[in-house]
């Protein structure tokens, strides 16, 4: 235990001390989700996040503990999230967060930055996309149409292949416009050369 604290603090774990702000809490659990993965620490989470909270959150959670885990209960990660979020993640706040999954679209946002956002969004409404097929499906409903059509056919279940497919339909879209514009655009050289061959001297020459 002595040698995983260690290891645990080298990491600089984030600490949490109470801001009843929804994003603050949230992002406190993610970090040390991402601790926990590379420390491939399956026990002992909650000991090593409780050590992580200062001032108001360690006061809560030492009122609180008796209640989450009976003596004799052993101490179980979700268990811990699930009462923090009761306190530091209101329902009002949970339900803001669901409603803004359920409206997310990608509008002007890449692929990319549209998948991380839904990516984001979707750690709040768990039940939403608990089936791997709806989590697809959700995610190619709010892409743009000229993205989302083409993948219809396709009839992906699989929310990889899925992304993987949309951003390269994104790339082409992008290829595309670009390849457009250059052919459409004026050549500024042969204009220039043009305006020169039509002047002599001080006067311009007459049009035939």
């Amino acid at each position: 235990m002595h040698k995983l604290v260690e290891q645990f603090l080298k990491l600089k774990p984030p600490k949490f001390t109470g801001v009843c702000d929804p994003e603050v809490a949230t992002m406190w659990v993610r970090e040390l989700d991402k601790v926990f993965a590379l420390l491939r620490c399956s026990e002992d989470k909650v000991t090593l996040a409780v050590y992580q909270l200062q001032g108001n959150a360690s006061t809560w959670w030492e009122a609180t503990k008796g209640r989450v885990f009976p003596e004799g209960m052993v101490p179980k990660w979700d268990a811990f999230v699930k009462a923090f979020y009761g306190k530091y993640f209101s329902k009002c706040g949970q339900e803001q967060k669901m409603a803004e999954f359920e409206c997310l679209h990608q509008n002007q946002m890449t692929v990319d930055q549209y998948e991380t956002k839904f990516a984001e969004l979707s750690k709040y409404t768990p039940r939403l996309i608990k089936d791997p097929v709806d989590r697809a499906r959700m995610f190619k409903d709010g892409l743009k149409p000229e993205i989302r059509v083409p993948l219809v056919p396709l009839d992906l279940k699989d929310y990889d292949e899925l992304y993987k497919r949309a951003r390269l339909i994104e790339r082409n879209l992008n290829e595309h416009a670009i390849a457009f514009e250059s052919q459409f655009a004026p050549n500024r050289d042969n204009n220039q050369f043009g305006k020169r061959s039509m002047t002599r001297g001080k006067y311009p020459l007459p049009y035939n």
